[in-house]
């Protein structure tokens, strides 16, 4: 059972790489790919967007005895109705991305805002830790950004890289999407709904087309059977034929190895019991993907997940939305910052804390 929901991990994950977007006078597919491959290839851009937990409920069964119940009840009482808004700026030569990230955590009166700013080069990463409620910071640490040697720290840890390659992880992500849609039949996953159809569509927005990529609980059954039966055998074979996929997502061929050869080594009635099983377990009250595309670059993407997992007569509900809007594509982009030169090193903030690296 353990490789049906590995593999359909990987696939969900693929379906949120998916920009689900095409441009006129192509088929969906086709059109889907084109405008992740131009993606790949912008040099320069800039996003804004949000993230949102609609509804968490974890019941008391399934967290665990009382004391961790509470705390995981209290988390997802944090999470639900919880925002995350986003702006960021990239460009590609000279490596860089800054991002600022603001949450709003919690609701029903008991919410709190975190604002965290932050900077990403090719080996380096910058924080700046925000003001915590009811959590007093040194001063020495208070208003400046704290800087990670990725690479360094990487060679701590025993691995080879530092932060992943932008390029190497576009890329991944788009070759996984092609998988994922070639074997999604079209007509049965693929609409075009109009501006007007689409929940929180920007009203200012400019597109030449809608395309919106779903699976619902009517074609559930299909779904997790192409999922299990064909596209995590294919996103493994991927994987393990690209060394540079292998390293980005810090695993080995073995590891990868192993899972395709549990999947192959399974019966064919283990298949079925295992789709069956997920399919008793799991409903999809929604998981779609809406994107818009502009002189074939992406504009806009809309992901929506809205899914019940029951495990001994108890249901466990997970909501959420995430929204992206880009623009300044291939165009000279501003930096809110300047790198840090007066940050304080990752060594010098677990000294403070009385913590070891």
């Amino acid at each position: 059972m353990k490789v049906w929901k590995a593999g359909l991990v990987v696939v969900l994950a693929a379906i949120l790489t998916v920009v689900t977007a095409c441009s006129s006078g192509k088929p969906p597919k086709e059109a889907v790919v084109s405008a992740m491959s131009k993606m790949s290839e912008l040099k320069s851009y800039t996003v804004e967007g949000s993230f949102g937990f609609d509804d968490v409920v974890i019941p008391e069964g399934i967290a665990g005895d009382s004391a961790e119940a509470a705390g995981v009840a209290a988390v997802a009482n944090m999470l639900k109705g919880s925002t995350v808004k986003i702006k960021g700026t990239y460009q590609a030569e000279p490596m860089r991305t800054d991002m600022t990230m603001d949450l709003v955590m919690g609701a029903d009166g008991s919410s709190f805002n975190l604002s965290i700013p932050m900077i990403v080069t090719q080996d380096k990463m910058w924080v700046k830790i925000p003001s915590i409620p009811g959590v007093p910071l040194p001063e020495e640490i208070s208003g400046k950004f704290i800087e990670l040697d990725m690479k360094k720290l990487a060679e701590q840890a025993g691995q080879d890289a530092a932060l992943p390659d932008v390029a190497v992880t576009q890329k991944m992500g788009q070759d996984m999407a092609k998988v994922l849609l070639d074997n999604f039949d079209e007509k049965t996953y693929f609409s075009e709904p109009k501006a007007e159809e689409v929940k929180d569509f920007p009203a200012d927005l400019k597109q030449d087309q809608i395309v919106r990529f779903a699976v619902t609980q009517q074609n559930f059954d299909q779904a997790i059977t192409t999922i299990v039966d064909k596209v995590a055998p294919q996103i493994l074979d991927l994987l393990m034929k690209n060394e540079e996929y292998l390293k980005a997502l810090q695993l080995t061929k073995a590891d990868l190895e192993e899972a395709k050869k549990q999947l192959d080594s399974t019966a064919d009635s283990e298949i079925k019991k295992g789709i069956e099983e997920i399919k008793k377990s799991l409903k999809v009250n929604e998981l779609s993907l809406t994107g818009a595309i502009k002189d074939d670059y992406l504009t806009y993407q809309d992901v929506r997940a809205n899914l019940e997992m029951t495990e001994e007569a108890q249901t466990m509900k997970f909501a959420m939305h995430l929204l992206m809007k880009y623009d300044n594509l291939n165009k000279d982009v501003k930096f809110e910052n300047e790198l840090p030169k007066d940050a304080v090193s990752f060594e010098e903030l677990m000294t403070m804390f009385g913590g070891e690296l």
